[in-house]
């Protein structure tokens, strides 16, 4: 297959997930490059836990609402159109807040799309 349309909505979301997690790369029959869609409601976070990647860049890049993403230097608040890049080894947690009045739609890109090399982060662990 050299080339692919997948529309997010029609893929199977992914089960116990805070947010709603559709996996693009897959369905796109892409190797090398992790493509997910996320779409977090008020209070949902993206990812399971805080974490890093061992080896993996990441961008997000906001469709709607606004994305907000804690990390060891502070917070910061991603709006629609923008993107926020993670190097490998960077503790991010990504989410959208509670009393946030919107959804927010992320699609996150990580390449090499390697398996297992997410690390959960423990903010004390500095």
């Amino acid at each position: 297959m050299d080339y692919s349309v997948v529309d997010p909505d029609e893929l199977e979301p992914i089960e116990d997930r805070d947010c709603d997690l559709r996996l693009v790369s897959k369905s796109a029959g892409l190797e090398n490059v992790a493509i997910n869609r996320f779409r977090a409601e008020p209070g949902e976070q993206l990812p399971l836990a805080y974490h890093y990647h061992e080896q993996q860049e990441e961008a997000f890049i906001v469709q709607s609402g606004t994305l907000h993403v804690e990390t060891p230097d502070g917070e910061y608040e991603v709006p629609a159109g923008s993107v926020f890049s993670v190097r490998p080894e960077a503790p991010q947690r990504a989410y959208n807040p509670a009393d946030a009045e919107t959804a927010v739609e992320v699609f996150a890109i990580g390449a090499p799309a390697v398996r297992g090399d997410a690390v959960k982060y423990e903010p004390d662990d500095e």
